[in-house]
Parts: C-alpha cells; structure tokens; sequence
C-alpha cells in the first residue's frame, strides 16, 4: 500500500529556492530567537531540512519555525522537549510542508534521540504496549543509509493491524494520512513500513492478501455520484476496472450500478467509481469488493472486502461582514480540514460563494462517516478553517473551527465568523488594564508584558516598572506594573505572558512549557469612561513554580486558582 500525497511533492518541486530560506530551530538553548542564524536549517539532498547542534544533559525546550515569524512556528503547544543522557551531537529533520512559508498544519520536525516509531496494533503483537507513543521497545523506525526514508521492517503474527507514525514519541504531530493506517500480515513474510520524511508519506509492503480500507464519497457538488475504493496495497488495474466487481448496497435506491471504475493515476491502491444514481444523505451504506487482486496476482482477502459508512451532509456558512469592512471583498474563499473531502491544501479545498450577497458565504460538503460494518456509525469531529485569495488564511493554524458530524442526522449546518470574530467579541469601548507582578526576577533588560492584541505583541510588548511611574504605584516596593489601555474594536478575548528581557532579542518566559495566560476584557465594568483608572491586575511571576517573596494574601489569591483579579474600585 502506497499513501502519497501527491499535491505537497508536487509543491515542493515548483516553489523557488529562494522561498525554502531561513527555517529556524528556537528553543531555550539559544534564547528563543528566530532570527538567529546560526539556529537556521538547511536543506539536504533528500528534500529534507536539518540542523545539528551541541547539546548538554539538560532540558531542551525547542519548536521549528518557517522563517523569522513566530506566527510560522510549529508544531503547536506544548513545545518539543528532550534531555540527553550525556552531552552530545543532536540533529533536527523538519519538513516545511506543501507551501513553504506558509503555515498549514503539514509541517513537521523531530529530533535524532527520538526517532520516528510505529505506533499502533502491532506493538503487542511484538511484546511491547498497543498505541503507547512512547514505547521505544519493538517498533523504532531506522534510517541506516542516511536517504530520510525511516524504515522498520518485522515479521509479525498473522492478522489484520493498524498504525500511524509517532515524531518524537508524541502526539502533536499528525503524519499522513490523517487516520489510522491498516494493513494485512500473512505471519511468514516481514512486513516493511517506510516514512518519507520530504513529503509527509507513508508506505506498506506486504505480501498480505489485499483488503478493503474506506470507500469515501467524491462529492463533484452536484450530485453525490463519486465514489472511491481504497485498498490496503497497490491493485492490478484490470480487474481494479471492471464495474461488476463492485456492489454498492444500502439507501433508498439500492443497490447501486456502478458506471465506470477507473484507477487513480497516482496512487495505484484507489480505485474511483461512478454511480448511475447519487446516493442520498442519512443512510448507511455497504461496498462490497470481489475479483480485484493486488500486483502478485493475489485475491482480495473475502473475510476483509467490504467498507460500510453513514453519508452525512454538513452546509457550511461563514459571515465575511467584518473582513469585508475592513479589507474588502475576497476574491475567492476556500474551506480546508483535516477529514475528507476537506483537505489542507491551500485551494485545493472546496470553493464558498456568496449567492445573494449578503456577506455569508456557503458551500455543501459530503462526508462518509466509516464504521465496522455490522456496528454503528459514531460522531465525528472536524477540524476546518477558510483561507481568502489562496493566501490569507484564519489567524495560524492552531486556530480552527470544529463541527461534529451527528450519526443520527442526516444533515447540519456549520454557521461561523471569519476567525470567530463577531462584533459581539470586539470591546465597544477603552478598558484598561493595570499589569502587576509580585516576586519578579532580575531581568538586566527589563520585566515586560507580551500578549495577542495591541497595544501588546509577542516581540516587544509593554515593559513593567517598579519606579512609581507608568501605573506603579509604590516605587521600590518590588512589584512591577504597566498600564495598558486596549482601544474600542479590540479583540476581548486576550492571551498574555510576562518576558524577562536579559537583551533586546533574548530572554526568557515565565512558566514556558505551560500555555498563555488568558483575559477576557470587560467592556461591561471595565469601561475607562466610567471607571477612575483602569481594572487592576495582580499575577505572580513563573507562577508555575513555588512561590516566594510574595505578600500572602497575593499568594493565597493567585497561587494554583485564578492567577489574576480585578480590584473593585
């Protein structure tokens, strides 16, 4: 079985050299700068991005960024971490994805001491612990020849298993594909699963009987006619062709004919067909698969030949009023996810329209919801977001909108605001916001605030002072505050953390591999017009460690419950 994907390996062969610059490895090894060249990857033979550096037996906090941007840093919260045994030589691969310099969630780094593991059924069956990401015991991944193929290879007890690839023994990084790869083991021949590296892919080589994986539908927007097989490993495209070797049962026009059964020219294990009659939503349907056989001339597995699925129906809507106003008309705007048809290729996902022209645009989206047939469908959950132009997409990609698809509906709406912004989350007034911290550390360049909305950033932010200026109200008192008006329009939903500055480019954040503090801004109380001076706020530096040289009352009111408050004025 071969899984490509064959849009990111294309996108990779055209983009420019020059737009493969500058990737960085940041972490608290060199100050978290990803600017700093000497942090810079650089690119092999193999498509793929490395960086080695010296490290000591301590803890390394560390993420990869596409550029100089944080906003272009993955993967997400927590950061990657490792700590060596002893100081050593420590090698960074990172693939930049389709677009390099454009972050969309297909991206993806890990380190040397963890190597890439098969993670899955299979693990038990070779005397280790199914699904355990940080199992090292039986199923590390090699790559002896140095091409950024990682190969393991085994002869496993015969049966039927399931995997993905795990990075640096975690699950923050989702490899290609996005569910669980199945696959067949005769229990004589080994079985070999390859990842390439370059292009986020996965591929299985066994000499297992080929079995049905999903039959998901090809919704062509008009009608629900398109429908794909996906087998386990590459088919003989003879009988791959032949329409009578599918049966397509369930619904209410069942069975189904199929008009013409045609190979993919890419990916020579699906197989997609053409229905004389669109199935309908709010039904479950059967594939049945006979007569196919692999490359080897071998049969389709009859205990593992049929794919059952409920086909769901979800309208997707998206209100562009407030992108509109502020940056005018789109000229075309896509839906991307992470469950098909959706897909995270820039356009390559389906296109929304506005019809009557209103500010909300909309497009329809068919889902097959798969199950072990004989079972029930279960919910779904979706992730997706809409990207303008082919360009611009919703704030980074840890942002995102869900929808869960319900198997007991035949079809739901999706109703959202472009990046969840709606003119009930902007505050329709100044608030103010008095920023103090108790038990600071020396910073030789100063204590700061840093945050998602101005007049706070992630670059400079606004720094605290203990001098009896700027909001401080007690000088040398040893607690460091900074007032901050936030305009009307701003967003009220903010995150935040303090940034001990030890120079202009470096230093080092409180609590670092725990996520933002958060702050919903109160345009209800908060108001600077109606209030004498602005909402206080009271938080203890690194609040994640044990806390000292702080008053106990601040203590008891921040320490492990709230970590900020608003006095009463």
């Amino acid at each position: 079985m071969k899984l490509f994907a064959a849009t990111m390996a294309l996108a990779m062969l055209l983009v420019p050299a020059a737009a493969l610059a500058l990737p960085s490895i940041v972490g608290n090894f060199q100050g978290w700068d990803p600017a700093d060249p000497a942090s810079e990857l650089t690119l092999n033979g193999n498509g793929v991005y490395e960086l080695t550096i010296s490290a000591g037996d301590s803890l390394h906090l560390y993420k990869a960024v596409d550029g100089d941007d944080w906003g272009s840093a993955f993967p997400s919260d927590p950061n990657q971490t490792f700590t060596p045994a002893t100081p050593e030589n420590v090698t960074f691969f990172c693939n930049l994805g389709a677009v390099p310099g454009t972050k969309q969630g297909d991206e993806y780094v890990f380190h040397s001491l963890n190597p890439p593991i098969v993670c899955g059924t299979l693990q038990s069956a070779l005397g280790g612990s199914d699904w355990d990401q940080t199992d090292t015991s039986t199923t590390v991944m090699s790559d002896g020849d140095g091409d950024d193929v990682w190969e393991f290879s085994s002869v496993i007890p015969t049966g039927s298993y399931e995997f993905k690839i795990v990075l640096n023994n975690n699950w923050q990084q989702n490899t290609s594909p996005p569910g669980n790869i199945p696959f067949g083991s005769d229990g004589v021949n080994p079985v070999t699963i390859k990842y390439y590296m370059a292009t986020n892919t996965t591929e299985v080589i066994t000499a297992a009987a080929p079995t049905v994986i999903s039959a998901p539908i090809d919704y062509d927007g008009t009608l629900a006619d398109l429908l794909s097989v996906q087998f386990s490993k590459d088919v003989e495209q003879i009988t791959a062709e032949t329409e009578a070797n599918y049966a397509i049962t369930g619904g209410p026009s069942g069975p189904y004919t199929v008009a013409t059964a045609t190979l993919d020219g890419s990916n020579a294990s699906l197989v997609h067909l053409d229905l004389a009659t669109a199935l309908t939503e709010g039904y479950d349907y059967t594939v049945t698969v006979t007569g196919v056989t692999d490359l080897a001339a071998i049969p389709i597995d009859p205990t593992a030949n049929t794919a059952c699925f409920y086909l769901h129906k979800v309208d997707f809507e998206i209100n562009m009023h407030l992108y509109i106003e502020a940056s005018g008309v789109p000229t075309s705007l896509h839906i991307q996810g992470d469950t098909h048809p959706l897909t995270w290729d820039q356009c390559g996902g389906a296109e929304t329209f506005d019809g009557d022209a209103d500010s909300t645009y909309a497009v329809t989206e068919y889902f097959t919801m798969h199950y072990t047939c004989g079972a029930a469908a279960e919910s779904t959950q979706v992730k997706y977001k809409y990207v303008v132009d082919c360009t611009t997409w919703e704030g980074d990609f840890e942002f995102g909108h869900f929808v869960t698809l319900d198997p007991n509906a035949a079809s739901q709406l999706a109703n959202v605001w472009w990046e969840d912004v709606s003119p009930v989350d902007n505050i329709t007034c100044d608030v103010g916001v008095l920023f103090q911290v108790h038990n600071s550390p020396a910073c030789a360049a100063g204590l700061f605030v840093r945050g998602t909305e101005l007049p706070l950033d992630w670059s400079t932010g606004v720094e605290l002072l203990d001098d009896g200026t700027g909001g401080d109200v007690t000088a040398s008192d040893g607690v460091f505050s900074a007032q901050v008006v936030f305009p009307t329009g701003t967003y009220k939903f903010l995150e935040y953390k303090y940034f001990c500055a030890e120079t202009d480019t470096s230093g080092v954040y409180e609590c670092d591999v725990l996520p933002n503090r958060n702050l919903t801004l109160d345009d209800v109380n908060g108001c600077m017009a109606v209030r004498e001076g602005p909402m206080e706020l009271e938080d203890l530096w690194n609040w994640c460690e044990p806390v000292t040289g702080a008053a106990q009352n601040v203590r008891e009111k921040t320490w492990g419950q709230i970590k900020h408050l608003y006095k009463a004025k």
